[in-house]
């Protein structure tokens, strides 16, 4: 084993309390796939990014959960495809609901807690149409669709997420564009971190109002910035203002109810202060930002690297759990996404137990971290890489036949859960 994994690795064996939540996460759109209405499917008809046909989860749900509850796992993180529900403007298609009331369901019969998140980085044809969520009534169209869908799936369900990694949605569709809408304006930017977090508020409030007892968490990405020449005053103060728009604005905003923008007065948002039962954190690399540049970062010149070409860098796991724990003191945090791109199971196996090892330390530090979900559960659509070498997943699936083959790192899963702890030894 190199020196830069043996740095990352636990040295001690780490235990887990048995209600420890460990789960998987996916998304809808990317294990579904499918020429459904949403402007995914119309990149892929333009020739932007790869068609997505789906790792047959669509119709294989109940045993893909059988198999995980088999693995140890009792949780999964799953979320609506808005275009199935809403495929027209205020139609709302009944199929389409009882679809993911089944799925609920099956989950809870394998012995999975099922947890519903609302939107994942696609979009209702017709709402691009509208201007999208930035759009004059954008807002209004999708709280209508929780409504309905909260109204929907509520009787099986009683945890919820609002939105998908909310912040990368607003820099990677509108300040980089590189996600659609694909607009590159600053201003957006600013004005979508306020339209986010109302809708993450309004979002809570309806499920509350539906079911005062279920859980609302949040799911976001922690990105732990670092200077690309820290010696460069003008560096460290780009990268720190960065930093505190992207973490720090909703962190601040969900702690106090008032979220900073960059470059505007502070916004009062009704109902934001507290509009959580768990904060979900979601964590992969390191990030280092130059005048011009965003690269990956690590502490270590020879850190292993993925298959998307990202160093492993567990300390910013580390750092941001305890930095949501300051500033959320009394709420519990659950990682809702980790994982990492690769065909090498040994590389998956050691990057999930470096991981494991930082949260522990965080832990250990004061942090109240209750769970861990892995990304994901079968290999699936990686939007821009399509299905490529960048396969995250416990479990593969023939393209053809899409029949299931656990891998390696599931039976690690499978051992350490059923044990409670991860052994040194156990980590080839």
């Amino acid at each position: 084993m190199s020196d830069a994994w043996t740095a990352l690795l636990p040295q001690e064996p780490i235990r887990f309390d048995p209600d420890f939540a460990w789960g998987v996460g996916s998304s809808a759109f990317q294990a579904e796939g499918g020429d459904v209405p949403n402007d995914w499917v119309d990149l892929a008809l333009r020739g932007e990014v790869p068609p997505n046909p789906g790792n047959g989860f669509l119709e294989r749900y109940a045993e893909d959960f059988r198999l995980l509850a088999a693995l140890g796992f009792r949780h999964y993180r799953l979320s609506v495809e808005w275009s199935r529900v809403e495929p027209e403007r205020g139609r709302f298609d009944e199929a389409a609901l009882d679809h993911y009331r089944a799925v609920c369901d099956a989950a809870s019969e394998a012995g999975l807690t099922p947890w519903v998140n609302l939107f994942h980085f696609t979009h209702p044809r017709w709402l691009v149409a509208r201007g999208g969520l930035h759009g004059p009534d954008g807002a209004d169209a999708f709280l209508r669709y929780a409504e309905r869908t909260v109204a929907a799936l509520a009787p099986h369900t009683r945890h919820w997420h609002s939105q998908n990694e909310s912040m990368v949605y607003v820099f990677g569709a509108y300040l980089v564009g590189q996600l659609p809408p694909k607009i590159a304006d600053g201003d957006i930017a600013i004005a979508m971190t306020e339209r986010v977090a109302r809708l993450h508020a309004a979002t809570h409030e309806i499920v509350k109002a539906r079911d005062p007892g279920s859980t609302v968490a949040t799911i976001e990405v922690y990105l732990d910035y670092h200077a690309e020449n820290p010696d460069d005053p003008a560096n460290s103060a780009m990268v720190a203002a960065v930093d505190a728009w992207y973490n720090g604005a909703l962190l601040e905003g969900l702690a106090t109810g008032v979220l900073p923008l960059p470059g505007r007065d502070p916004v009062e948002i009704p109902g934001l202060r507290g509009a959580l039962d768990v904060y979900g954190f979601n964590y992969y690399n390191a990030t280092a930002l130059g005048p011009s540049s965003v690269t990956s970062w690590s502490d270590r010149p020879d850190a292993p690297i993925d298959a998307m070409g990202r160093h492993v860098y567990p300390g910013g796991m580390e750092s941001g759990l305890l930095r949501a724990a300051r500033a959320l003191p009394g709420v519990p945090l659950i990682v809702t996404e980790n994982g990492c791109p690769t065909t090498d199971e040994t590389f998956r196996i050691r990057y999930v137990a470096a991981h494991l090892a930082a949260l522990d330390r965080a832990r250990r530090a004061g942090a109240d971290v209750r769970g861990y979900f892995h990304w994901t559960a079968v290999d699936n659509y990686e939007w821009e890489q399509g299905y490529s070498d960048a396969r995250f997943g416990l479990v593969g699936f023939d393209p053809q036949s899409k029949e299931r083959t656990p891998k390696r790192s599931a039976q690690f899963f499978r051992d350490l859960i059923a044990r409670g702890e991860l052994r040194p030894s156990d980590v080839p």
